[in-house]
């Protein structure tokens, strides 16, 4: 089996690493794979570090912003390469990849996956003109792709809703997973402050502003805050952490290679953002025993059952609540820790993840 694998942006993220670990398994399994990606970032480089056999290729061209010169040029690049390749699966990530590789591998001879890590026209999405455009186009790429691949329920629905997914034979639920790693189980400790961490990039889609706010509105003191994570928004939020007296609280660490490391240090994960595919994020921190409090946006409640292993929130006010009651039955930690744990181990691991994606793989080989 050969497989070519796109996507539109190199820079590590959820997306970023589900191709990862599929490559590393194709080159496990003994198969050819390809990478096609727009720029030379983490992932293209963390693979021709490490997989030296798969060959990947940068198109320049290939940006996530609509530009109609470039998207041809794209288009017609990816073809050339597709023709001269030639692989038996072409699997796509990202709505750009996705909507340049489709109309790229028309009438030839490959298979055609599309992996939804979150529709760009999904609940949450504000701009309604946006929506609707993104909307039109995934309904007229619906002839062109053999298998969609859904990362979580909500996202299965919500194209079963908007008429995208026309055919539900040909949609698959497929959840992320992470690897085990060897791990110190995180405890609370009594009379210790107790610790929160969110682990994301800072930009439109996330809402540390919200989540700051509502660290602000606590009535409890016994709490510390990280955040990991770098991007456009960070400043905005440094800003306000400064106003609120709030710096010997909140820390900021920057982008940081190796998560695990706060996962470990920190006793509670928090999630707060506008919309979601299935976070990776959460999952690793499941993989931790770390309990969860999250937005109740995309697949989040599919990783996250309220008042189990975490709470599920709707606005600051909850996020507040749930904080309180972590700082006030310290112990609850360990005991949701414990369930959320368990909820990995059934059905979030990177084995389950593999293997399901691979029977996608051979399903549609089989046409």
């Amino acid at each position: 089996m050969k497989i070519l694998y796109c996507i539109t942006r190199s820079t590590w993220g959820g997306a970023q690493e589900n191709i990862w670990e599929l490559i590393k398994n194709q080159v496990k399994l003994k198969n050819q794979a390809i990478l096609v990606v727009g720029d030379n970032g983490d992932l293209a480089q963390k693979v021709r570090k490490n997989l030296p056999d798969v060959k990947v290729i940068i198109l320049p061209c290939l940006q996530r912003s609509i530009d109609p010169r470039k998207d041809i040029t794209s288009i017609l690049k990816l073809r050339k390469i597709i023709k001269n390749e030639n692989p038996n699966i072409v699997h796509l990530h990202s709505s750009k990849a996705g909507v340049i590789g489709r109309i790229a591998s028309r009438n030839l001879k490959c298979k055609v996956i599309f992996t939804v890590h979150g529709w760009s026209f999904t609940d949450g999405i504000e701009s309604t003109k946006k929506k609707a455009v993104y909307r039109f186009i995934e309904r007229r790429m619906e002839p062109l792709t053999d298998r969609y691949i859904c990362v979580s329920k909500f996202d299965y629905n919500i194209g079963i809703r908007d008429k995208v997914i026309k055919n539900p034979k040909k949609a698959y639920v497929v959840y992320n997973g992470v690897a085990l790693k060897k791990r110190k189980k995180t405890k609370v400790v009594s009379n210790s402050p107790v610790k929160f961490v969110m682990t994301a990039r800072f930009s439109k889609q996330k809402d540390q502003i919200s989540l700051i706010k509502a660290f602000k509105a606590t009535s409890c003191f016994n709490w510390k805050l990280t955040f990991v994570g770098d991007g456009p928004t960070i400043k905005k939020a440094k800003n306000l952490v400064s106003t609120y007296n709030l710096k010997d609280k909140i820390n900021f660490v920057g982008f940081q290679d190796d998560v695990d490391s706060f996962l470990v240090k920190n006793n509670i994960f928090v999630l707060s953002t506008h919309y979601e595919g299935l976070p990776i994020s959460i999952i690793e921190a499941m993989s931790y025993s770390l309990p969860i409090i999250a937005s109740n946006v995309g697949g989040d409640s599919e990783l996250v059952k309220d008042k189990e292993n975490g709470f599920l929130v709707n606005d600051p006010k909850d996020f507040t609540r749930a904080i309180e009651y972590f700082c006030r039955y310290p112990e609850k930690a360990n005991e949701m820790g414990n369930k959320s744990f368990r909820l990995f181990l059934r059905k979030f691991t990177l084995d389950s993840f593999l293997s399901n994606t691979q029977r996608v793989y051979e399903d549609v080989i089989k046409e």
